[in-house]
């Protein structure tokens, strides 16, 4: 029971499982009084063997000469369970029979479901032929009511599952198993209760349960676990034990090794374990998607009922979608009003909920309000109205390859520069009237598959610049480029144009989140950047966005798929922020989002639910909204913080440079802008000649510029005096002539 190094401990892998490639077990009393395996095969289907999700099944021969299933890694919502009819009670040793191969997981997690608790383990399938792996030795009961589950929640590889052997043993070590951490997300001052259950094989008697306890920089302790109902470890010889640690402090790196030893001198497993101590927020984005397709902020009663229910539970920031399809949910220069207000011709939807949620009379609190902009889908199945900017130009839709409009939804295209133009002047005459306190883009991209962005205007740019004729393949690298690029330099636009305009807004995008890949090493073969084209990693990285909003909807069972993309933003994200999107509405229980929450706030990112209104849709605990909102404000949100000041707009250090580049007159498509001696300053024009470069330190600066192909450079002279200016610099290249794909 001696003491341990940090570095021991984290030697051990801290992430409470039990890694098992092959068992030594001591035998010191019998097992059952029979010596037949209980075999339960894939091949016999249920109830001995069932499935949830897809599985594939094999062409190859697995145990036995039998079949066997399989599916790729990285998602435990997928599950394979063998249910085993035991003919009498005993221990037992588990063993998993597959076939080994070298593309399977190395990493195929396991739960053994015994007599007395559960336990995890996870075995290798990488090898050659067939393996019979033991996952441990447990007690079982008589009957069906022990079971083992695979998840295809491991690492990448085929994860295999073929038939489990339950192979009568005499008695193992005693078994940790079910370990669970109280508060599931340590915060500075809380005091933190560790706690497991402690299984000794049929016929023996937990003598000793101790948790050795290391945080970094701290001598090592070992504190006693205690199964007397004193200690927060439930009812007294229930087979729950537990320790409490003393409140820890901000950034504390806690790890400790959970150990057993029963009568007859066996020591279990020890089970290895870690966590964070997070320093309490004090500021932080708790955000709601508010859409207008149904009851929202429609009219009087509307707005109010949403302010004071988010104020009552302490969220800051609502996102109101103003602008659906096209539409527009405020007054409007641009584009009509939404047909679906409810407040009367007089009622200003926008308006409404600034004027509340901005009141901070009687002491109320102050909510921001972002202005959420649907940007390229324009129609989805409505009738458009007169004044609706594909009523006026028919020239900006997106087409498919065959040269066809989907008959059902209509996108702008952002190769057209009108339709970028008209994009950048709604948010624009928005942000000049309104008081609003951000921009959220959403839609910013293309509709998904790669047969979508053949709009003759785009196509003739791409031509142009590249000197080719006809319409490239859907999968043509260079075009799948081309596009990805024209959202890129939409969002650089609106970006540098609302900081220009009001330069603490803040502007943010919503980021697919579905195919979006697990790591920013494979960001670049994700459907998000090379289907819909929409590369929010690279917004990140360029900061031409204050936030990331990933669309991370993911149900309780999906938390491998949601951390991985959670955790890709706040890798990508050291220049800007992360503001985590979560679905209540694909949530079976309130508490599957209360723990997303918690889990985002501490690792440091923002909030945002999607949405109001649908909160409780896919609860099967009949909770209600108000129980929704009511848990949120006592389990997440218990006091009032305002959102955060992002030291980027409030305390810059560098500033923008802006403009258009021209020949003879006209815009200059595609020209090449750079700050003389400035790394990494380099850009290309829109199709309107406008550029934007960020990063830009105070200082006397040189532009260059030059046309596409060409070597008519021209420098021109950039002051930037403040830190947070934005500076504009238009550059005339002359009077050569420009073909007529540069003309709009």
């Amino acid at each position: 029971m001696g003491g341990f190094s940090f570095l021991e401990m984290n030697a051990m892998h801290v992430s409470m499982r039990i890694f098992v490639l092959a068992a030594t077990l001591i035998a010191t009393s019998v097992g059952p009084a029979f010596a037949q395996d209980v075999v339960v095969d894939n091949d016999a289907g249920p109830p001995g063997f069932t499935t949830v999700g897809t599985w594939t099944q094999s062409v190859s021969s697995g145990w036995n000469g039998g079949t066997y299933v399989f599916v790729g890694g990285g998602n435990p919502s997928l599950t394979a369970t063998w249910h085993p009819t035991l003919p009498a009670a005993g221990n037992y040793e588990v063993l998993a029979a597959f076939l080994a191969s070298a593309n399977r997981t190395p990493r195929a997690p396991h739960t053994v479901a015994f007599a007395g608790g559960t336990a995890e383990a996870e075995i290798s399938q990488v090898g050659t032929g067939i393996r019979e792996v033991s996952l441990g030795v447990y007690p079982f009961a008589e009957g069906t009511a022990g079971q083992v589950t695979l998840t295809g929640g491991g690492d990448p590889g085929a994860h295999i599952a073929d038939a489990m052997i339950f192979r009568p043993a005499p008695a193992g070590p005693p078994i940790i198993g079910d370990i669970s951490q109280d508060p599931g997300y340590a915060f500075t001052g809380q005091a933190v209760t560790l706690r497991c259950r402690i299984t000794p094989c049929m016929g023996a008697a937990i003598t000793s349960a101790t948790v050795d306890v290391a945080v970094w920089g701290e001598t090592t302790r070992t504190l006693v676990l205690y199964d007397d109902g004193a200690h927060n470890d439930g009812a007294a010889n229930d087979g729950t034990y537990a320790a409490q640690l003393d409140p820890l402090a901000a950034d504390a790196q806690v790890s400790f090794v959970l150990r057993a030893t029963d009568d007859a001198a066996r020591n279990a497993l020890p089970r290895a374990g870690g966590f964070h101590v997070q320093a309490h927020p004090t500021a932080e984005w708790r955000c709601i998607w508010v859409t207008s397709w149904g009851v929202g902020f429609l009219d009087e009663a509307q707005a109010q009922d949403l302010v004071d229910t988010c104020r009552a539970a302490n969220i800051n920031t609502l996102l109101l979608e103003v602008r659906k399809v096209g539409d527009a949910y405020y007054n409007s220069a641009l584009e009509p009003r939404g047909t679906n207000i409810t407040g009367g011709p007089g009622f200003d939807p926008l308006a409404r909920v600034i004027a509340l949620a901005h009141d901070t009379s009687g002491g109320k609190r102050r909510l921001q309000v972002h202005a959420w902009f649907v940007s390229h889908r324009v129609r989805n199945g409505e009738t458009l109205a007169p004044g609706h900017v594909l009523s006026r130009h028919p020239e900006y839709a997106m087409l498919r390859a065959d040269g066809t409009e989907d008959p059902q939804t209509s996108y702008l295209d952002p190769g057209h520069p009108g339709a970028v133009d008209h994009n950048t002047s709604v948010i624009l005459d928005c942000l000049a009237n309104y008081d609003i306190d951000g921009i959220n883009l959403d839609y910013i991209r293309y509709p998904g598959g790669t047969e979508y962005g053949y709009n003759p205007t785009s196509l003739a740019r791409f031509n142009a610049l590249n000197g080719r004729t006809g319409d490239p393949a859907t999968t043509d690298t260079a075009w799948s480029d081309w596009r990805r690029e024209c959202v890129t330099l939409e969002v650089r636009k609106g970006y540098v144009k609302a900081w220009q305009m009001k330069p603490r807004v803040v502007f943010s995008t919503c980021g697919i989140s579905t195919g979006a890949g697990t790591t920013l090493e494979n960001w670049t073969s994700s459907s998000t950047y090379r289907s819909v084209f929409q590369d929010w990693i690279g917004w990140l990285r360029a900061g031409i966005i204050d936030y990331s909003m990933p669309m991370n909807y993911k149900a309780e069972t999906e938390t491998v798929a949601f951390r991985a993309c959670a955790n890709m933003s706040f890798a990508a994200d050291d220049g800007r922020g992360t503001i985590i999107g979560i679905s209540p509405y694909r949530h079976v229980s309130i508490g599957g989002t209360i723990d997303q929450l918690l889990w985002v706030r501490h690792n440091g990112g923002g909030m945002n639910l999607f949405a109001w209104r649908s909160e409780v849709t896919g609860n099967t605990e009949g909770a209600t909204r108000a129980q929704f909102y009511d848990a949120l404000r006592t389990q997440v949100y218990p006091s009032w913080l305002d959102p955060p000041q992002p030291a980027w707009k409030y305390a810059p250090t560098v500033g923008i440079l802006e403009g258009t580049v021209t020949m003879g007159g006209e815009p200059v498509d595609h020209a090449s802008v750079e700050v003389v001696g400035l790394p990494g300053s380099a850009t290309v024009t829109d199709g309107s000649g406008w550029f934007g470069i960020l990063n830009v330190p105070p200082g006397n600066h040189t532009l260059r510029a030059t046309p596409p192909g060409g070597s008519e450079t021209t420098i021109a002279s950039a002051t930037m005096v403040d830190p947070g200016s934005v500076v504009t610099v238009n550059m005339n290249l002359g009077a050569a002539a420009v073909g007529h794909w540069a003309k709009y």
